[in-house]
């Protein structure tokens, strides 16, 4: 692995890391509780939705998602629409199970990179590259956690604890 590489990982596996602690301090109480539309669990499913999506070597193959969703909401997850409360939720134990496959499917992507990768068009006609997907889920997953975030603390709850730099 080459040292872009390394902190791109680094900086990954940290957000992924404050997003699986969402599941951890979110009062059960909100969990499900709409938010403006926008529930706790959904976000969390979202921005894993988006990772298990983009954060693969090969995208001319068909996408096949690493998640075996509840048959009612799964859909909706996939067409990135929101679910409400008479759609149905996932439990808490339910999203941790997603973390458990998704801990696989990105660890074998990251260890399959190097710097060159990289720097590759993900598709010869698209102007994304390696790079700019992995920024982006970055990116997509800290603002997820910002509106969980959010939600949490007008509840009363705790704050999402900040890791960086691969320190915790």
């Amino acid at each position: 692995m080459n040292e872009i590489v390394k902190v791109l990982k680094v900086q990954y596996y940290d957000s992924y890391k404050m997003l699986k602690s969402v599941v951890e301090i979110c009062p059960d109480e909100l969990w499900k509780a709409q938010n403006n539309g926008l529930p706790v669990w959904n976000n969390i499913v979202h921005a894993l939705v988006g990772s298990d999506f983009w954060l693969r070597l090969d995208y001319k193959a068909d996408f096949k998602s690493s998640f075996d969703f509840p048959e009612n909401i799964g859909e909706k997850l996939y067409r990135d629409e929101w679910c409400g409360e008479s759609d149905g939720f996932m439990t808490k134990e339910q999203v941790m199970e997603c973390f458990k496959i998704f801990d696989v499917k990105k660890d074998k992507f990251f260890d399959s990179l190097d710097d060159e990768t990289l720097c590759r068009k993900i598709l010869d006609d698209m102007d994304f590259t390696y790079l700019s997907v992995i920024c982006a889920q970055i990116r997509h997953i800290m603002c997820h956690i910002g509106i969980c975030q959010d939600a949490i603390t007008a509840f009363g709850g705790e704050d999402i604890p900040w890791v960086a730099f691969g320190e915790n």
